[in-house]
């Protein structure tokens, strides 16, 4: 039934939509900032055709690292950023 189709695809927790949308609203000048990062990173990549995975070698650093780094998701220590 369309009821047992329904209960199969849906989650059982709630979802934190209105608390991501919050945080959205209050980090706002963060969240842009870190995708201004994101893209410099991303441009300078591929001007000097790097791979994220290039630039995790040349940090001693994970290919998934760079990648949270590039996704915002990652909260840059003074040791990495230098």
């Amino acid at each position: 039934t369309i009821m047992n189709k329904l209960e199969k695809i849906t989650v059982s927790e709630p979802s934190r939509w209105v608390e991501n949308a919050n945080f959205n609203i209050d980090n706002k000048s963060w969240l842009d900032r870190s995708s201004d990062i994101a893209i410099k990173v991303l441009r300078t990549l591929r001007e000097k055709g790097l791979s994220q995975a290039d630039l995790a070698g040349r940090l001693n650093i994970s290919a998934q690292q760079v990648s949270k780094i590039i996704k915002g998701r990652e909260n840059l220590t003074l040791e990495t950023i230098s």
